[in-house]
């Protein structure tokens, strides 16, 4: 995950941080959690199924785990944010890049302070855009 602040459409280089938080950690915390708990190994697509649109056609123990872990890495993900000082009350969060899905899907937030993109090559375009502008 990276956080980038940007004021006035202009980036903040001093306030420009990358976490390592991503969809793949997810993921993995998910897989193990369903080893863990059942002892049985589940496919990558899958639990990206249930990561991308909240459900899969899958029983409902292995659904209901996947989703506990979804929902304990989201709520990570807000904690790691407000450490480095998102306010959402003071500012609009943008996410752009495959957490859009985890944050929709299995975030607590209000939908009408954060902005997610979906646009899945959104993150790529941008570093596309900045190489164009160097």
């Amino acid at each position: 995950m990276n956080i980038l602040y940007v004021n006035n459409k202009k980036a903040v280089e001093s306030r420009c941080w990358t976490e390592k938080f991503g969809v793949n950690q997810c993921m993995i915390a998910a897989k193990n959690a369903i080893l863990d708990s059942f002892g049985v190994k589940i496919e990558d697509a899958t639990v990206e199924q249930v990561l991308r649109f909240g459900t899969a056609d899958i029983g409902k123990p292995y659904l209901d785990c996947i989703t506990a872990v979804a929902r304990a890495y989201v709520s990570d993900i807000f904690v790691t944010l407000r450490r480095y000082e998102y306010n959402p009350d003071l500012m609009r969060l943008y996410v752009v890049g495959g957490g859009g899905c985890l944050v929709r899907n299995f975030g607590s937030y209000d939908k009408e302070r954060v902005t997610i993109i979906d646009d899945i090559c959104a993150t790529a375009k941008g570093y596309e855009y900045l190489a164009y502008t160097l």
